[in-house]
């Protein structure tokens, strides 16, 4: 059993240094990952890392299949349209139920990620090039938690969160977005009309913002 449980923990740490990997754009759309030469990496058995992309297959981000082993999900924009559909669908009603019965606890949450969000700078230069900060996409992913904390229904949060997964491998996928999209002003707006109980606005500006990312994306490829 105390085998069994340290090779299960070595796959959760696997699946999330993966899964932080993909998301954060390490890999290409599509490129292939060698079982090999990632346990090599990890200094882990092929059976750790296998059964590691087996999960992140599950989830979406990798693609399995029989003949040509594993390989980063590709990107395209029919894709991209679907799941801007159902995280307006899904996350939208979740963004209701959690300012209907968000409390004094919960707006204090609000309040201290956005903060942190606002002072914590979005890009860095990396060989020459503007990329997302790690610590940016962090509280990014923790301040829209946040927002649809306080929705009762937890099927509804696991779905929410699931779609965000997918969405931010786009967002990395994007070139960066500062030059034609305010951001902070977003996310400022957004908060300020969670804080205020609008949900009807809240909605609105969050539809709006999920849908400029992959607005950009498509018209700068």
């Amino acid at each position: 059993m105390a085998k069994r449980n340290g090779s299960s923990t070595l796959s959760e740490n696997v699946t999330k240094k993966l899964r932080s990997d993909i998301l954060a754009g390490q890999y290409e759309p599509g490129s292939p990952l060698t079982v090999s030469e990632l346990a090599k990496g990890f200094d882990v058995s092929v059976a750790v890392v296998r059964e590691a992309l087996t999960r992140l297959a599950t989830q979406g981000l990798v693609l399995q299949n029989p003949n040509y082993g594993f390989s980063v999900k590709t990107a395209s924009e029919e894709e991209l349209n679907n799941i801007i559909q159902a995280r307006s669908l899904n996350e939208s009603e979740a963004l209701r139920l959690s300012i209907a019965h968000g409390d004094l606890t919960w707006e204090s949450n609000v309040i201290a990620l956005h903060h942190k969000l606002s002072q914590t700078p979005e890009f860095k230069e990396s060989n020459q090039k503007l990329a997302v900060r790690e610590e940016w996409s962090c509280i990014h992913r923790q301040f829209h938690y946040e927002l649809i904390a306080a929705c009762p229904n937890p099927v509804l949060l696991d779905i929410c969160r699931r779609l965000w997964d997918l969405s931010e491998f786009y967002r990395h996928y994007s070139p960066p977005q500062q030059q034609v999209r305010d951001g902070r002003a977003e996310h400022k707006a957004l908060t300020d009309a969670v804080l205020g109980r609008d949900s009807d606005r809240a909605v609105e500006i969050f539809k709006a913002h999920i849908r400029l990312t992959a607005d950009i994306l498509f018209d700068n490829r």
